[in-house]
């Protein structure tokens, strides 16, 4: 690998582009191509362009949004390999008619608009990354393991009553887990394997308690959130950023179901009224990726079975919104955007995400996100002319029937309160950048960690702790 600081030939691409071989590997290749204006017109007609939503329509007065970011700091800079990580979450309450009181004229005054934000509760955590020892673990991976278990059994809204943590949260969630359904309960997770070193144990029983839990074979510490299995992500001796995001993209899903878990369990008799009044936009599709991607669908057991409850009161299912920002969606729409009518949708189907956007030609026998995603895509166009790509959750409590599945997210007609979503982008739509709403936005000017400033002070913050 050759170092930044040696001498390359700057003429060296030229050779790679006119050598035959890579010629003829690219003549070989089929790739996406730009849509012809009859392509464009086709799929533009795919939207729905009839009246979206009732002006009168009621919407939740509370928002939360929620949105994390990470970063490694390195501890010095002639080590630049031992490492520190960091992962921040931001959850921030807005109320509506605050932000509507504010008025919609182009100039709004910043400090009424940090006002609204103050409810922000930013939660932040560090892991030993590379070459880093936590608490005289023997690895870096069992510092990170240690680290995270404490941080989830920690954050709890009554500070007396561990049964009110995340690491409940997470218990809650694995009840619902299709393997090992019957094993798996609110008091108990079953690991698929030790994540020590060295040890081979299978189907370990973990259990919602204080006390240090232990393998019955090699006698090591477990813990009940290895079951998201993020350690098996970790090195010893190298950059840990993929742990980081996947562990920022499951903890920004479960700090959602948790606050959602907590107003069930603390209003077993008024939570429909609470629910029916908050929505959650989350910065990214409803979906968690990795080894923790079993998640999702715990999610949507869990959504499913409050919407029972939900509907028999008359109310709508649980709002849970993702703003998608980028991607290949929206970099293949905002080719057509011009053929698009304002004010129309589209609820995106497998086959025109296998034939223009992702070029899959094997997808037929599954589903998109069959393993990672709990909510559908849908494509907007505002009255104003804003291109928005988002998540809304799936109605549906299982994808075990993937034919049926498969046919049925893509109907429009099966999202009852989608009018809902649509007037609140509608309502919260901003210029930041692309794509943007102002909660997102606001949960992201929160908790990003810029590459500058942010993540200078940290590098520091760093090397002065250590």
């Amino acid at each position: 690998m050759s170092n930044l600081n040696e001498c390359t030939d700057r003429t060296t691409h030229f050779e790679i582009v006119n050598n035959p071989d890579i010629e003829e590997f690219l003549s070989n290749c089929s790739y996406m191509i730009e849509p012809t204006n009859e392509e464009a017109k086709q799929m533009a007609a795919l939207f729905s362009t009839l009246p979206i939503y009732d002006e009168e329509l009621q919407l939740p007065v509370n928002i939360i949004s929620i949105d994390g970011s990470n970063y490694e700091a390195s501890v010095n800079e002639n080590m630049p390999f031992t490492r520190v990580g960091y992962v921040k979450i931001g959850n921030i309450l807005i109320k509506r008619d605050s932000f509507n009181n504010l008025g919609h004229s182009k100039f709004v005054d910043p400090f009424e608009v940090a006002e609204i934000a103050k409810s922000n509760i930013a939660t932040t955590f560090a892991f030993p990354s590379s070459n880093m020892q936590y608490k005289n673990q023997v690895s870096v991976r069992d510092g990170f393991r240690l680290a995270l278990d404490k941080y989830l059994y920690k954050y709890r809204n009554c500070p007396d009553d561990y049964k009110t943590s995340l690491r409940t949260t997470l218990f809650k969630l694995a009840s619902y887990r299709n393997e090992n359904r019957k094993k798996n309960s609110a008091d108990g997770i079953i690991l698929h394997r030790c994540p020590n070193s060295g040890c081979n144990a299978e189907n370990l029983l973990v259990l919602d308690i204080k006390e240090e839990q232990l393998c019955p074979s090699c006698h090591k510490p477990i813990y009940p959130s290895d079951c998201l299995r993020i350690w098996e992500e970790i090195e010893d001796y190298a950059p840990n950023q993929r742990a980081l995001t996947r562990f920022t993209n499951v903890i920004e899903h479960l700090f959602a179901i948790h606050y959602i878990r907590t107003i069930v369990e603390s209003n077993p008799q008024s939570f429909v009224e609470t629910l029916s009044q908050l929505c959650f936009f989350m910065d990214g599709p409803l979906a968690i990726y990795g080894n923790a991607a079993w998640v999702h669908s715990s999610i949507m057991k869990y959504l499913a079975e409050l919407n029972v409850t939900m509907e028999k009161y008359g109310k709508p299912k649980i709002m849970i919104l993702g703003v998608i920002k980028n991607g290949n969606i929206n970099d293949y729409f905002k080719l057509i955007e011009n053929e698009i009518t304002n004010n129309s949708i589209f609820c995106l189907t497998d086959v025109i995400r296998d034939k223009y956007i992702n070029f899959n030609r094997n997808a037929s026998a599954t589903t998109f996100g069959n393993e990672t995603y709990y909510g559908q895509d849908f494509i907007y166009k505002t009255p104003t002319g804003r291109l928005f790509v988002f998540n809304v959750p799936y109605p549906f409590d299982t994808k075990s029937d993937i034919s049926f599945f498969k046919e049925e997210k893509s109907k429009l007609e099966n999202y009852k309160n989608i009018d809902m979503y649509l007037k609140l982008i509608n309502e919260f739509e901003c210029d930041l950048y692309e794509g943007a709403v102002v909660p997102v936005a606001l949960a992201r000017k929160h908790t990003v960690i810029s590459l500058k400033p942010g993540s200078q002070v940290l590098d520091l913050l760093t090397k002065s702790k250590l």
